[in-house]
């Protein structure tokens, strides 16, 4: 997607995405390659594979990818957090850039900068036993959770199992929608201070909702597995 003209604000799910004429307000995206050559009004919530900014972003900015380049042109007007393995920051941050990443080239200036290393292969290899135990426990905790569940809620279940059976594709489809639609809302919420104790709320419930979706989709496979 090309933004060649003036617009009020962009959000974007998917593909690449150029931007080459002002965003009066907000930038939203999630995709795989972002490149941002002209300016922004408001701030910049951005995922993908390559995020490479060269214009100015009014207030903040807050990116996770791959690649994360701030380009000798780039100027944020506040604050700048960024998740992503390789972050090379040549422009202008006027408040506080917080980075979280495998690599970090400071080439440019910030107001106050907070660099915190994520994990190397080595570290990763290290910790692969730790983490096959924890997803053994995990199987045990679902099939526990899920047995319990199904002696005192077995209405539930079946209630799940016969909308998932009625339009599988469809339930399937507004499913991931509705993830990403959430995500999108509470990254939008995290970014200002008031509305920062209800995204991480809001993030809980998600979350938890998620880990319930996984005891009822085996429920229901397991009885279409059955009645085949």
């Amino acid at each position: 997607m090309n933004i060649n003209a003036p617009v009020d604000s962009v959000t974007v799910v998917g593909g690449t995405l150029n931007v080459n004429s002002p965003i009066k307000r907000d930038l939203i995206a999630a995709v795989g390659q972002v490149h941002v050559a002209s300016d922004i009004g408001g701030k910049i919530v951005a995922a993908g594979g390559n995020i490479n900014l060269k214009s100015g972003v009014g207030t903040n900015m807050v990116a996770a990818g791959g690649n994360v380049n701030l380009l000798p042109q780039a100027k944020v007007a506040r604050d700048a957090f960024i998740m992503a393995d390789n972050v090379v920051n040549a422009g202008n941050v006027i408040g506080n850039l917080s980075v979280r990443a495998n690599k970090f080239q400071n080439i440019g200036s910030a107001g106050n900068v907070d660099f915190q290393q994520t994990e190397t292969r080595e570290t990763r290899g290290e910790a692969q036993s730790g983490f096959r135990l924890f997803g053994l426990l995990m199987t045990v905790g679902y099939l526990i959770l899920g047995l319990v569940l199904l002696r005192y809620l077995p209405g539930l279940f079946y209630v799940v199992d016969n909308e998932i059976r009625a339009s599988p594709v469809m339930k399937t489809v507004m499913g991931f929608v509705s993830i990403i639609a959430f995500f999108i809302a509470i990254l939008l919420a995290a970014v200002t201070l008031v509305g920062l104790p209800i995204a991480l709320i809001t993030t809980l419930l998600v979350v938890v909702a998620l880990m319930l979706t996984g005891i009822f989709v085996s429920f229901s496979l397991g009885r279409w597995m059955e009645s085949n």
